[in-house]
């Protein structure tokens, strides 16, 4: 009879511990998904060659390395990393008082912005490659409905 007892205290203290979703102290839950990818020690943010990007409405947080532009008619196209999370990337742009910030959303691991800038708007998606560091995949183009820009996923 003890062992079943002991079974039972056992089985339950380890159930009780499944639900819980509580995460450390001062972290919220996307923060602490985020901590469970890989170092960026050991992810490398920095194998292709800087460029400068001189495109006009881009907007990059700072710290960002650019390592592709593509000019694709009224469009261009930037590829960079940042040593952020898609979450702290989000935060960047809802902080930032010379932008209009047209939309934001975030799924932790990955989030996406529209902005406005004098005569340009910028669409840009920042995806987690590591445990603070982020692929940037910028899209400028005219401040205009037309211009083609990329639309959110579930917009």
């Amino acid at each position: 009879m003890r062992v079943r007892v002991a079974a039972l205290v056992v089985a339950v203290t380890v159930l009780a511990g499944c639900g819980d979703t509580t995460t450390p102290r001062g972290t919220d839950h996307g923060r602490a998904m985020l901590a469970n990818l890989p170092s960026c020690d050991r992810v490398s943010l920095d194998d292709d060659p800087e460029i400068s990007a001189d495109v006009t409405g881009l907007v990059l947080p700072d710290g960002a390395r650019v390592t592709s532009v593509v000019k694709q008619g009224v469009l261009t196209t930037v590829e960079a990393t940042v040593r952020m999370t898609p979450l702290d990337v989000r935060g960047h742009y809802e902080n930032r008082d010379d932008i209009d910030l047209l939309r934001a959303e975030d799924e932790t691991f990955e989030a996406e912005v529209l902005i406005r800038t004098p005569q340009r708007r910028m669409y840009l998606r920042a995806g987690a490659l590591c445990a603070d560091g982020t692929s940037l995949t910028a899209v400028v183009g005219p401040d205009s409905d037309e211009a083609g820009l990329p639309e959110f996923q579930n917009g």
